[in-house]
């Protein structure tokens, strides 16, 4: 069994020109969301998450403050083989290490992609924080004629 869990994120325009001084301007825009996986669940975590909800990973995924927010719409627990969204969607993928919760997603440059055409794939990977901060966010690119280059790699890469 996996658990597949929808996000709506929204961003506050008003907030762009906001100096911090008295209440912030209220122009929220919806912006899509995410679609995060967590796989290969137990039967006991399947009751527990039945019974108790998801309040820890929602803790880690839903952050707001003024400019931002992205917050849970829904999940659902679901068996293995079922699809994880649309076929355009590439979820993130929660593990537990190391005593901690990891986000990991590979995103393929094919026919939804949207990155340049040398660019095969990009992973991306950060450490899951409480109010949905982000910890040790690295990324790497695997170009279409298979070397991997970190963000820096592939800025000269493109630039050449």
């Amino acid at each position: 069994m996996k658990i597949v869990i929808q996000t709506q994120v929204r961003e506050n325009y008003g907030a762009h020109d906001w100096d911090g001084k008295g209440t912030c301007p209220q122009r929220w825009k919806y912006k899509g969301g995410n679609t995060y996986v967590v796989r290969d669940l137990t039967q006991a975590q399947v009751d527990k998450i039945v019974k108790l909800g998801i309040p820890t990973i929602t803790a880690l995924i839903e952050e707001r403050n003024e400019g931002y927010e992205e917050y849970l719409l829904a999940y659902d627990i679901v068996k293995d083989s079922a699809p994880e969204g649309e076929e355009w969607e590439t979820p993130f993928s929660l593990y537990w290490e190391g005593g901690r919760w990891v986000a990991r997603r590979t995103i393929e440059n094919g026919e939804y992609g949207y990155m340049r055409r040398e660019i095969a794939s990009k992973t991306e990977q950060y450490d899951m924080l409480m109010g949905g901060g982000r910890e040790n966010y690295t990324v790497s690119y695997v170009m279409r004629d298979g070397s991997e280059l970190d963000t820096t790699g592939l800025e000269k890469a493109l630039a050449a």
